[in-house]
């Protein structure tokens, strides 16, 4: 059976991002109503979290902030 692919971005959908100075060593914490707003999405489809920060700090912040409750693919952007 064909389960729908939901994408979502990180800064600013899944965070606090904008609120102080861009740190690209440091992701903000997680934004009020995203994990509700993840369980929801979750009943829909694979979730798919992409972003062009680095790979190991991203899956840090996924596992202290999800848990591994829910199946999220981390996709990662090469920016130039």
């Amino acid at each position: 059976m064909y389960k729908k692919k939901v994408l979502v971005d990180l800064d600013g959908v899944l965070n606090n991002y904008g609120i102080n100075k861009f740190d690209e060593s440091y992701i903000p914490s997680l934004k009020k109503g995203a994990r509700s707003f993840i369980e929801q999405l979750a009943e829909c489809g694979e979730l798919y979290l992409f972003t062009s920060r680095n790979l190991l700090l991203a899956s840090k912040w996924l596992i202290q902030n999800f848990y591994l409750k829910f199946n999220i693919v981390l996709l990662y952007i090469l920016v130039d």
